[in-house]
């Protein structure tokens, strides 16, 4: 990977401690397309020797309890009849394994604590969960209830969100966050034989994302990428990329999405000329950032280039 190597140390040493006995969890967290899901195959190719266990939060399936833990836990179901009698009885009832049963909110996240300890009795033990903005309410519970009381028991959780996932915001988890790349790392990322001047072009307009700076370029013909030939304005996103951003976009305000089409609409991140397009909602759009004159909305990168 390129320009990750702090991120990369700490999951090395979160594993190591877990190696050693030692359990802890860490929270990757930035835009899409920023290269957490990466990160987190760094991790699992760190673990060598541990059982793996890997679940992806599904916005489809946000609203079903339990299916991500259902996805987190299969590999351990043979195990089920070895934690508590009552826990084991919620975990299955909750996993559609056995019959219904009456349960607080404690037995379930208990049983997960109960399931990983046993788990790690045989050797260490790394849970991994991705788009954890995603994850159903009653698994997103259970991980952070089990990721605050492990503690010798040899277990890594880590997880990755992206930076509006409110719902993991909790002070004992620590948080990484996977930062835009640096110029020299994003140029690194591109194909040598893309000249110089379209390259800059190419990592002004990706903004340090890595998803875009690998998609920009395959939109773009050969004769583009020697400069033989003018590239467009702006400089297509690419599909993936659209459609990392989407769900972002769709989460804003209306009057802050008005303000970003006029932005792409006219190139420009300019303060004034946005509040001139739109003089009766310009005091109503919410701007995460400002710097001088221009907008830099948050993390998400608007494709312009004035």
């Amino acid at each position: 990977m390129v320009g990750r190597t702090d991120e990369q140390a700490r999951l090395k040493a979160l594993i190591d401690a877990a190696r050693a006995g030692r359990s802890g969890a860490l929270l990757l967290h930035g835009p899409p397309g920023i290269g957490k899901t990466e990160l987190l195959r760094h991790a699992v190719a760190c673990a060598d020797g541990f059982t793996v266990l890997q679940a992806r939060g599904l916005e489809s399936e946000s609203g079903i309890p339990f299916a991500g833990l259902a996805e987190l836990v299969t590999p351990l179901l043979g195990l089920v009849g070895e934690i508590p009698d009552v826990q084991a009885a919620a975990l299955r009832s909750a996993l559609a394994l056995g019959p219904a049963t009456e349960s607080d909110r404690f037995t379930v996240p208990a049983a997960l604590l109960s399931l990983l300890a046993r788990a790690a009795d045989e050797r260490p033990l790394l849970a991994i969960v991705d788009d954890v903005q995603w994850l159903d309410e009653p698994s997103l519970e259970a991980f952070l209830f089990a990721g605050r009381r492990l503690g010798a028991e040899g277990v890594a959780m880590v997880a990755a969100a992206r930076d509006d996932a409110r719902r993991v915001e909790v002070p004992w988890l620590e948080r990484v966050a996977v930062e835009p790349l640096a110029d020299e790392d994003a140029r690194a990322l591109l194909d040598a034989a893309i000249v110089p001047g379209v390259a800059d072009r190419l990592i002004a307009t990706a903004a340090g994302n890595p998803l875009a700076l690998l998609e920009i370029p395959a939109l773009l013909s050969a004769a583009q990428l020697a400069g033989r030939e003018p590239l467009s304005d702006p400089l297509p996103p690419g599909t993936s990329v659209e459609r990392a951003f989407a769900v972002a976009l769709e989460a804003l305000p209306e009057p802050t999405r008005a303000a970003l089409l006029v932005a792409a609409a006219a190139s420009t991140r300019r303060v004034d000329v946005i509040g001139r397009a739109l003089p009766a909602r310009a005091g109503e759009v919410r701007l995460h950032e400002a710097n001088g004159s221009e907008i830099t909305l948050g993390q998400i990168p608007v494709y312009t280039n004035s």
